[in-house]
């Protein structure tokens, strides 16, 4: 048989506009129809990110009646923007795995998708929502190109973290029952700082290797000895979590960058140096950052902000020759779930975002020999060669060795956490020779970053423990 004359066919458009053209056979386009409004979705654009690895943030949700629905998609200005056809295929594999999953978990998933045909790796986070009066399921997922990947695999901790609390908040706004434009404005809002805080990493990131004539540890380096020392041991007893102050950016990036040669590189991945003319905001969660003071020699650190990171943070200022610490081992992860429960209530509640936390920054000024010691080794050794560095690295080694016998001597004094501590603190010192308690926070923190949980076992107690903390989306 032969093709009937003036037959038509449907072919779906290439373009985003969820448009069906229909065609005749001589291939001329003579309609075109909508399709049906739940293909539909919204797009913006974040602006003022100069360097991404994410070419877009992409919002869906499951609907009980179409199942995977792409609702809101943010693409990044200067970067390639996804085919519609890629957006409605990464919204069926985040979501379509879900349809089993318990509703009324407050957890949120992270999943990730490494998709080589289409070219891109889909971190995504998936999470329930009451939105208005259903409770439903939703998804955000990130679409990063796969040449980025190294990138993301560096920073994946900081992401997880921000977009925990972008998540956070941004279940409270689909709670609303007015949830509308304005909300996905603030939304954007909160997607560009944690996007611009990426880009500053590309920008002022540390390199891997820390040269000693970048450091304060060079001889040509003129910073008092006692200042020095406080400060890298300060920066170890707060799990490597470092802020830098000051009003010139090569002092500030002097102690920076002797600061990231006790750090690893994983974590100096995740830090960066003050740039002059950059005004960056506090960040929580980087591991060092240095801060540059306005001109009258104010900076602004938010106290809510560095309590809601992972670990408490020193905070060190080069100008005044001052260092304080954010809070304690023990009662950070108490002050931490006050501070995101009180940010999620002022969000529901539209009481603004003002902070209850007063300054509570404590003094470092602790008593410790092992930097003491070490600092005293090492002025005797030559600056050529690296001999420094090398030395250095052999103490973090070394460090690491002690926080395993820590963690394996706390196991078996608790019966893996089963029991107190037997002889409490004071027995611990005495078996591990750490009599200062300096030493001893320095080591706890070092095996705190190897197990996690280990600081309860020796300095918390069970009322700051995190199981037995109620869920912060459950009090709203």
């Amino acid at each position: 048989m032969t093709a009937e004359k003036g037959v038509r066919h449907l072919n779906l458009s290439r373009s985003d506009s969820g448009i069906v053209e229909i065609s005749s056979a001589s291939g001329d386009v003579s309609t075109g129809t909508p399709m049906s409004p739940s293909s539909m979705y919204a797009k913006t654009t974040v602006a003022d990110v100069p360097h991404s690895f994410m070419d877009a943030v992409v919002f869906c949700h499951w609907d009980n009646i179409l199942g995977p629905r792409l609702e809101h998609v943010w693409y990044i200005s200067d970067r390639p923007q996804p085919h519609v056809n890629i957006l409605r295929f990464i919204t069926s594999q985040v979501l379509s795995g879900e349809i089993c999953r318990e509703l009324d978990t407050s957890h949120v998933d992270f999943k990730f998708f490494d998709i080589p045909d289409k070219g891109v790796v889909i971190p995504s986070f998936v999470f329930s929502a009451l939105r208005g009066t259903d409770l439903s399921l939703h998804a955000l997922a990130l679409i990063i190109p796969n040449s980025e990947l190294s990138v993301f695999l560096q920073v994946n901790d900081i992401v997880q973290s921000w977009f925990n609390r972008i998540i956070a908040k941004f279940r409270v706004l689909l709670n609303k029952r007015n949830f509308g434009e304005e909300d996905l404005e603030q939304f954007t809002s909160w997607l560009a700082c944690c996007l611009q805080m990426l880009s500053s990493l590309h920008e002022a990131g540390l390199p891997h290797t820390i040269h000693l004539s970048y450091t304060a540890l060079c001889p040509s380096c003129n910073l008092e000895q006692d200042f020095l020392q406080q400060a890298i041991a300060s920066h170890l007893m707060t799990f490597g979590r470092s802020v830098v102050v000051g009003r010139v950016p090569d002092r500030v990036n002097k102690v920076v960058h002797t600061l990231a040669l006790f750090s690893w590189e994983s974590e100096r991945s995740c830090s960066r140096q003050a740039v002059e003319g950059k005004q960056w905001p506090y960040a929580h969660d980087l591991c060092i950052q240095g801060i540059l003071k306005n001109k009258d020699g104010s900076y602004d650190l938010p106290i809510r902000d560095i309590l809601y990171s992972k670990y408490p943070s020193s905070i060190i200022d080069v100008q005044k020759r001052d260092i304080r610490q954010s809070s304690s081992v023990a009662d950070h992860p108490h002050l931490s779930h006050v501070a995101a429960t009180e940010e999620l209530s002022q969000l529901y509640n539209d009481r603004g975002s003002a902070s209850s936390f007063t300054s509570m920054f404590q003094s470092a000024d602790i008593p410790e020999t092992l930097v003491k010691t070490l600092l005293d080794e090492l002025h005797k050794l030559p600056v050529q060669n690296g001999i420094r560095e090398a030395f250095v690295a052999h103490f973090m080694h070394l460090l690491q060795r002690h926080a395993l016998t820590l963690i394996k001597h706390v196991e078996v004094e608790t019966q893996r956490g089963i029991q107190p501590l037997r002889g409490g603190l004071k027995k611990l010192r005495h078996d591990l020779n750490l009599p200062l308690e300096g030493d001893l926070r320095i080591v706890v923190a070092a095996a705190e970053k190897l197990k996690p949980g280990l600081c309860h076992l020796v300095f918390g107690d069970r009322r700051h423990d995190a199981d037995y903390l109620p869920n912060v989306t459950e009090l709203l």
